[in-house]
């Protein structure tokens, strides 16, 4: 992928980062999070990445924890490590985009997509999505 089109699809997901990282706290930064965090898996288990699949894993479970406790309680809590944590899969998402071959990442926005369109993930006002158990 041409690095200026990759950039372009990191450049989101490090302003919800750096966002996340200021103390920012709401729906639309942890959904894009999720969403980077969903297709690094996709592409690490596509054999593309270079982070353990138990870590991404964990990440995710972390996020929709949060979005979960915000939902019930209005309190959006992130813990400080896993910002650390956002920001290892942020770079292995941005390494991914300029690496891996097109196929691999189009079936990982497929997949994505379809997460989304069986509820796992709901459209928010917007054009964000949030997870849903």
């Amino acid at each position: 992928m041409p690095r200026k089109q990759a950039s372009d699809l990191v450049l989101r997901a490090r302003i919800a980062l750096e966002r996340l990282r200021n103390g920012e706290r709401d729906h639309p930064l942890i959904n894009v999070a999720l969403q980077v965090t969903i297709i690094t898996s996709f592409i690490t288990r596509a054999g593309h990445g270079k982070l353990d699949i138990e870590f991404l894993e964990n990440v995710k479970r972390d996020l929709e924890d949060i979005i979960v406790e915000a939902d019930n309680s209005g309190r959006w809590s992130v813990p400080r490590e896993l910002i650390g944590d956002l920001t290892a899969v942020i770079n292995e998402y941005d390494r991914q985009i300029c690496v891996t071959r097109m196929e691999i990442i189009v079936r990982a926005s497929n997949y994505l997509d379809k997460l989304c369109s069986d509820s796992d993930l709901r459209p928010l006002r917007g054009g964000g999505r949030q997870a849903v158990r």
